[in-house]
């Protein structure tokens, strides 16, 4: 009963984890007496390699990437001792396929303390552009069109009028990293309405630098369906964007470079992330 293992256990994350965060950690139980640990990762279990040695119960690669799966051990070191290496069993782990950028679920209708969707994602009240991002009534968020989670966001769109173009602008506190974690995609979901005219999806991203670049949606008629749809686009597509210095994103409708007039309608935006699906098997 008060045998203490001399193999490091128990570890974190726990042996078979999915959707784990490409910045975890790895850390596990101490064994007995050991002076260091030896750790030893990779993507194939016959593979391993040495990825770090530590004193301590923690070590956290630099490596780990987005949709992947993960193998390691840990070997526990006493040099003192007649058998000075001590061998884990090996574990595994799956890393989350996308990180989340905005779920919508952080928002409430407190006006004055601007908790809002629309305090965050600004609208035509503010850019000029025909969108009203969230309602006019609480609560401003959607609550029975999700995705996931308890909401969404409801985007208005009338670009009937100058500009014929509507927006809502995210502008981040601290410009964000998109390049980590082998990241290579960015994801968001949308759903529309049948009454909608059919209109272009665009996103628009700008870095600290002020650099622009927008990527649009090839089915103008993909926001008259009312199911929720995933877009996926490539990194890669905002060329001459700084991607580890992403300052402000925008979700629009219809055209600013070529604008022309335009419908009226509704989409609602959902789980928003960035990162890199798993490869299919």
């Amino acid at each position: 009963f008060l045998f203490i293992p001399a193999q490091a256990r128990e570890p974190q994350p726990a042996d078979g984890a999915a959707g784990v965060d490409v910045t975890t950690a790895l850390s596990w139980r101490a064994g007995r007496d050991a002076a260091s640990y030896d750790v030893y990762m990779a993507g194939d279990p016959n593979e391993l390699a040495l990825v770090g040695t530590t004193a301590g119960v923690t070590l956290s690669p630099s490596d780990i990437e987005f949709g992947s799966t993960y193998y390691w051990m840990v070997d526990a070191i006493n040099p003192d001792d007649a058998n000075p290496t001590w061998g884990s069993a090996l574990w595994s782990f799956s890393t989350q396929e996308y990180a989340l950028i905005d779920g919508f679920e952080t928002y409430n209708d407190d006006i004055d303390a601007r908790t809002t969707i629309f305090d965050t994602w600004i609208d035509g009240w503010v850019n000029d552009t025909g969108s009203t991002v969230g309602y006019l009534d609480a609560p401003f968020a959607e609550r029975r069109i999700v995705h996931s989670g308890r909401q969404s966001m409801p985007l208005t769109y009338d670009n009937s009028a100058v500009p014929f173009y509507s927006e809502a602008e995210r502008t981040f506190d601290t410009a964000q990293d998109w390049t980590v974690g082998g990241a290579d995609s960015l994801r968001l979901y949308f759903r529309g309405d049948a009454a909608n005219l059919p209109q272009a999806l665009y996103v628009t991203l700008e870095d600290s630098a002020g650099r622009t670049a927008t990527v649009s949606s090839t089915d103008p008629d993909a926001i008259r369906t009312a199911e929720w749809q995933t877009w996926q686009i490539a990194l890669s597509e905002f060329g001459g964007v700084t991607l580890s210095r992403v300052q402000t994103m925008v979700i629009g409708v219809g055209n600013r470079s070529t604008p022309t007039a335009g419908g009226k309608g509704i989409v609602y935006i959902d789980d928003i992330g960035f990162g890199r699906p798993a490869a299919t098997q």
